[in-house]
């Protein structure tokens, strides 16, 4: 089983002392190619703060975001739960985690970045900027991404649980019959039902922590479903269709 979250847009700053970047050491490994030349054209970018504003869709507080970029292959890295912040990932909270439930999300939970692919939680990441429509010289990371797909969701053993955002599930959609994207919605007649809205991410959150708490392996959509029931969390059979399935959260 395998967890796929979105990454922020917000990172924390710094590492660890006397670490960079190992593209070689990143978790399935078919996609290191691309990640190079993503990085490469990142880093080429950042070198032209004007264009590197436009192309990465920075406000003109952004230099500090594109000095991050200038230096993305020597600066120090962290563990991607660690490097990531924002609502979602003050939801779940990693680095208060328990042993036992630590070990959990390094199994089971992976984040898909526009400049690494799928990676997993433990893996360590510099801090950078690039989002899933930002523009490099061969146009939106998702060319590259689409490019890396078949070779990529071979390496993804077992049932995908795909958590993310509606930008990053299209760089590299999991492939059918692999698992279900899980749409968070207010509650409502089937095919009518509404995005979440704002508690979109602490609510995911909230929901791989949960995940975390009670060990959880599942492995089929009818396993998900059941823990959902068990847990408090409505995942509605009636609503699976093509690869994705309603969670609706009541009280919305």
């Amino acid at each position: 089983m395998l967890v796929i979250l979105p990454p922020s847009e917000t990172k924390v700053s710094g590492g660890r002392e006397g670490t960079k970047l190992d593209l070689v050491g990143l978790s399935y490994p078919s996609q290191t190619a691309f990640r190079q030349t993503l990085l490469s054209e990142l880093r080429k970018l950042s070198a032209e703060p004007e264009q590197a504003k436009k192309a990465l869709k920075l406000g003109p507080k952004g230099e500090s975001d594109i000095e991050r970029n200038q230096v993305v292959a020597s600066s120090p890295v962290v563990p991607a739960l660690e490097r990531y912040t924002g609502v979602l990932y003050d939801a779940l909270g990693y680095s208060t985690l328990e042993s036992s439930k630590r070990a959990w999300v390094d199994r089971h939970v992976g984040v898909f970045s526009a400049l690494f692919g799928l990676i997993r939680a433990a893996d360590l990441i510099p801090a950078y900027r690039l989002s899933f429509d930002s523009s490099l010289a061969s146009g939106t990371p998702g060319k590259s991404w689409a490019l890396a797909r078949e070779s990529l969701w071979a390496e993804v053993p077992g049932f995908v649980l795909d958590l993310r955002s509606e930008g990053y599930r299209a760089l590299s959609p999991v492939p059918a019959g692999r698992g279900v994207f899980v749409a968070l919605v207010r509650p409502g007649p089937l095919g009518s039902r509404k995005a979440l809205g704002h508690t979109n991410k602490a609510t995911k959150g909230a929901l791989v922590k949960r995940l975390a708490d009670t060990g959880a392996v599942l492995e089929t959509v009818a396993e998900l479903v059941a823990w959902g029931a068990k847990e408090g969390y409505e995942f509605d059979p009636a609503s699976h269709h093509e690869g994705r399935i309603d969670l609706v959260i009541s009280g919305s």
